[in-house]
């Protein structure tokens, strides 16, 4: 009998997606504009990070995240350049 190893990869979806109270490692920004881009970075919101979205305005904007001992705001099409995979 062989020892074999199943690694189980999680999809990936947009920050934006994902449920309020549900926790998510970034895996990456993609499709952003330099500006935004200098924006999250400088927020701490890099690949790695573990988030948790903390809550989201009435109509689904702005998101709050939970991020690094901070609650960050973010309008949601910025949330959507962020690329995480669910906990």
């Amino acid at each position: 009998m062989e020892n074999s190893t199943v690694t189980v990869i999680k999809e990936e979806k947009a920050l934006s997606s994902v449920r309020v109270g549900q926790k998510a490692m970034i895996s990456a920004i993609k499709s952003c504009p330099a500006e935004l881009l200098h924006k999250l970075v400088s927020m701490g919101i890099v690949a790695g990070s573990e988030v948790t979205v903390t809550q989201r305005g009435f109509f689904g904007s702005p998101i709050n995240i939970h991020l690094l001992g901070s609650v960050l705001s973010l309008r949601s099409a910025e949330a959507a350049h962020i690329q995480v995979q669910p906990l």
